[in-house]
């Protein structure tokens, strides 16, 4: 089944500015799918289509076969949750577990509801943030707060805008290993934009490059990451394991740590 529909999508702003023309994307339950692309490119503007915070002027996006519209938002938004890029955009309440909580309280008792966010938060190993104020967080406890308050709600899409902007490399690897665990165990279809190329072949089955608007690539991670003339057309730095094997010569590009030493252990030992 297709968790996600977008055929060419075209936005416009209330200051007439146009992004996204041409964008056309389909996503089956289940999968993991990158948006690729620099600052400006789109990505933020396609995710927030998918649960109603942007609606096409033209095109239309549908979430399980459902048109994404004004008469259905409530709808729509169950199924998909999207986390923000900038994670103070989403945290607002006094506490971590108030944060957490909003969501749940307003479509459940109070105590079943707290069940469900002490549930989640222990699963994230933040329990012991709850009665922090989340202003005063690292930026890596902001994301996980942030994700929990998504995850609470029970999504069959996790949205993720840039989940690893912004964070040092502690913070980068946690929530990179938090957002495998959660697709594994709860089945769930991710879709994340981020110009980080690294983390890419660790979550994605698919990617999606734009380019000013426009999808040029959408297919498998490897063809994405090796092309290094695409990356480049679309203003993307390879990964450091292709730039390396591309100044090298070496045509078997690896992707990954465990690839790269294989790959340059060949390499060497034909010196």
């Amino acid at each position: 089944m297709k968790a996600v529909e977008i055929d060419c999508v075209e936005h416009v702003y209330p200051d007439g500015t146009r992004a996204l023309c041409g964008a056309c994307l389909e996503v089956e339950e289940g999968e993991s799918v990158a948006v690729l692309g620099p600052n400006g490119s789109g990505k933020t503007t396609l995710l927030l289509h998918l649960n109603g915070s942007l609606l096409p002027r033209e095109g239309s996006v549908k979430v399980f076969g459902e048109p994404v519209s004004k008469r259905n938002l409530d709808w729509v938004r169950r199924p998909g949750g999207v986390v923000f890029q900038d994670s103070d955009d989403q945290l607002f309440m006094p506490t971590v577990l108030d944060d957490v909580a909003f969501g749940p309280l307003n479509f459940k008792p109070r105590e079943e509801a707290l069940r469900d966010v002490e549930e989640v938060m222990r699963e994230l190993n933040i329990l012991d943030l709850k009665d922090k104020i989340p202003h005063f967080l690292s930026g890596g406890q902001k994301k996980l707060v942030a994700i929990a308050g998504v995850l609470v709600m029970k999504p069959r899409i996790l949205v993720l805008d840039e989940p690893t902007v912004g964070l040092d490399a502690e913070a980068k690897n946690r929530i990179v290993q938090t957002i495998i665990e959660l697709k594994q165990r709860y089945k769930l279809t991710l879709i994340f934009s981020t110009f980080d190329v690294e983390v890419v072949p660790l979550l994605a089955d698919k990617v999606a490059i734009l380019k000013e608007g426009k999808i040029i690539y959408y297919g498998g991670v490897r063809r994405a990451l090796t092309d290094t003339e695409l990356l480049r057309e679309a203003r993307l730095n390879p990964p450091p394991y292709v730039k390396l094997a591309e100044l090298l010569g070496i045509e078997e590009k690896p992707l990954t740590l465990e690839e790269a030493s294989k790959t340059f252990s060949r390499f060497i030992s034909n010196k």
